[in-house]
C-alpha cells in the first residue's frame, strides 16, 4: 500500500499534466454479447454510429475473445476501423474460481493471439484479478509476467453503479419477450440518471482533494440499451461539464493510470484520492442491496418495467 503522504505528493506533482476540463472515457465491458432483441452485428453498427454522433473520440472495449465466430471478428474489425481501443481482458477467466497464475497467463496469451490482427489492439490488458483482493503472490506474478512481455496496463475506476445497466437491459429484454410495451423515453431517462449520478459524486470527492478533476472512466455494458441510449447519455454528461476524451489519453494520464506507483493497479490511488472505501472489487457481481434501491427508483419512474 502506498503511503498516503507519498501518494498525495505524487498526485499534486501530476496536477500540471491534467487538463482543466473534466475528462471522461467511455468503456464497454462484456463486449461481443450475442444477439438479443437486436442482432449482434446490427447492435455494433448502431453503437458505432451513435458514438460518432455523440462525439465520442475513442472508446475502450474490454474483450474476452473466446470462441470468435465470423460475426464477432467483423465486429472487432468495425471497432478498430472506427478508431476505438481494444483491450485484452483475458480469454475466458472466471474470478469466482480459485486463482491460478498459470491459467491466467495462458488466457492472456490466447486472447493476445486472437486480438493481434486488429489495429485497435495495442497490447493493453485489463485483467480484473489485478484489481481484486486476491492472492498477492498471484498478482505480483501477473505484473511480472505482463511487464516482461511488453503488455500495457489499462484499468477502470470503481463506480458503485457499475453493472446496473445490465439489470436494466435484463428487465427490458424480459418485457419484449412477453410482448409487453416499454416506455422507451422513460427508460432512457432512468438509464442516463442512474449511470451518471455516482460518477458526479466520485468526481466531487476527487475535486475537493486535488482542486481539479482527474480523468475518469464510465463503464457500460455493450448491450441493446447502450446502443439506443449512448447519445442521450453523452449529452447529459456534456451538460454536466464532462469532456469526452480518448482512451489513449486516459491511459497516459499519470493519475488515471499510475504506472509510476505500482506498475499496474490503481486500487490504492482512488480510495486515497476520493476518500471512498478501499473496495478492491471490479464491481459487485450481484445487485444485492442495490437491486432494492434501483427497483424503488424504477417503480417511481417506470412502474410497468418491473411487472411480470
Amino acid at each position: 500500500m502506498i503511503k498516503r503522504c507519498t501518494l498525495i505528493g505524487l498526485l499534486m506533482l501530476a496536477t500540471s499534466l491534467a487538463a482543466q476540463a473534466r475528462e471522461l472515457v467511455i468503456v464497454f465491458e462484456n463486449s461481443l454479447q450475442p444477439s438479443s432483441s437486436l442482432d449482434a452485428m446490427a447492435r455494433s453498427q448502431m453503437l458505432m454510429r451513435n458514438l460518432a454522433m455523440a462525439g465520442v473520440p475513442q472508446a475502450m472495449f474490454l474483450v474476452q475473445p473466446r470462441a470468435l465466430d465470423n460475426k464477432d471478428k467483423a465486429r472487432l474489425q468495425l471497432y478498430s476501423e472506427r478508431g476505438h481501443l481494444l483491450v485484452n481482458a483475458g480469454y475466458n477467466h472466471s474470478l469466482v474460481s480459485k486463482g491460478d497464475l498459470y491459467a491466467y497467463e495462458v488466457g492472456i496469451l490466447k486472447a493476445n493471439r486472437l486480438l493481434a490482427p486488429y489495429s485497435g489492439y495495442q497490447q493493453h490488458v485489463h485483467f480484473s484479478y489485478l484489481h481484486e483482493q486476491g492472492d498477492s503472490s498471484i498478482q505480483r506474478g501477473l505484473i511480472a509476467f505482463l511487464a516482461e512481455r511488453g503488455y500495457r496496463p489499462a484499468f477502470t475506476n470503481f463506480n458503485p453503479w457499475r453493472g446496473v445497466d445490465a439489470y436494466l437491459n435484463q428487465l427490458y429484454q424480459a418485457r419484449l419477450k412477453r410482448n409487453r410495451p416499454v416506455n422507451m423515453a422513460a427508460l432512457e431517462s432512468a438509464y442516463t440518471e442512474l449511470l451518471t449520478q455516482a460518477l458526479q459524486q466520485q468526481d466531487a470527492l476527487a475535486f475537493n482533494l486535488l482542486g481539479y478533476s482527474p480523468p475518469q472512466t464510465l463503464v457500460l455494458q455493450e448491450n441493446d440499451l447502450a446502443a439506443y441510449f449512448v447519445v442521450a447519455l453523452v449529452d447529459k454528461l456534456v451538460a454536466q461539464g464532462w469532456q469526452l476524451t480518448t482512451a489513449r489519453r486516459l491511459l497516459e494520464a499519470p493519475i488515471a493510470n499510475p504506472l509510476f506507483h505500482s506498475g499496474w493497479g490503481a486500487n490504492s490511488v482512488w480510495p486515497a484520492v476520493t476518500g471512498l472505501p478501499d473496495r478492491r472489487v471490479a464491481y459487485p457481481r450481484t445487485l444485492g442491496e442495490r437491486q432494492q434501491e434501483v427497483d424503488t427508483f424504477l417503480q417511481n419512474r417506470i412502474p410497468g418495467l418491473l411487472e411480470n
